[in-house]
């Protein structure tokens, strides 16, 4: 198994040896459950609001969890540290997809895009206060409120929707972002 699953990610047979060892340490049964996952991830990030936190990583544990059964076994653990740690540029896009991919249906919707830049924006800047990132807050207009937001989501949509139906595909969203990379940032989209 440990050659095999060196020889499907990006890392080396020493390296996933260490990786397994490491799972089994805080899953001796060879499952992280949810809840679980949940708990590491907010211990990881304090600073953030904890429903924020929790939303964000049940979305990370659901791209994690490849065959949808409610529990990540070694080899679906590994293959996505190895594509947030090692992947190409492309592989790191097709998991970010499936990540914002709420409802699964293989297309990013506006809500879609909105929820996952909301999100974004709170973990790298924590220190906003909620209240801010709603309609009527202390800030309705800069960056990281609503508003501000929705223009990203617009020009995403206008840039990534090739066929124009109002959604992103994933081929569209990879290819997209390669020619684009500051479409993800939160620079002013006007």
């Amino acid at each position: 198994m440990i050659a095999q699953l060196a020889r499907k990610t990006n890392f080396n047979e020493k390296e996933v040896r260490q990786w397994q060892s490491l799972f089994l340490k805080d899953c001796p049964d060879g499952l992280l459950s949810e809840d679980k996952f949940v708990t590491f991830y907010c211990a990881f990030f304090e600073s953030v609001d904890d429903q924020e936190k929790v939303s964000l990583a049940r979305q990370i544990f659901r791209t994690f969890d490849q065959d949808g059964n409610g529990q990540v076994d070694f080899p679906e653990f590994l293959r996505g540290m190895s594509a947030l740690l090692r992947g190409t540029t492309a592989q790191r896009l097709r998991w970010a997809f499936s990540m914002y991919d709420i409802d699964n249906n293989g297309v990013l919707s506006r809500p879609e895009l909105l929820n996952v830049l909301k999100l974004m924006y709170e973990l790298q800047h924590p220190r906003r206060r909620h209240s801010e990132l709603e309609p009527g807050g202390s800030d309705s207009s800069g960056p990281g409120s609503i508003s501000h937001l929705e223009k990203l989501v617009d020009r995403l949509l206008s840039v990534l929707d090739d066929n124009n139906d109002g959604h992103v595909q994933m081929k569209e969203f990879v290819e997209g972002v390669r020619r684009n990379p500051q479409l993800l940032t939160f620079d002013d989209p006007d």
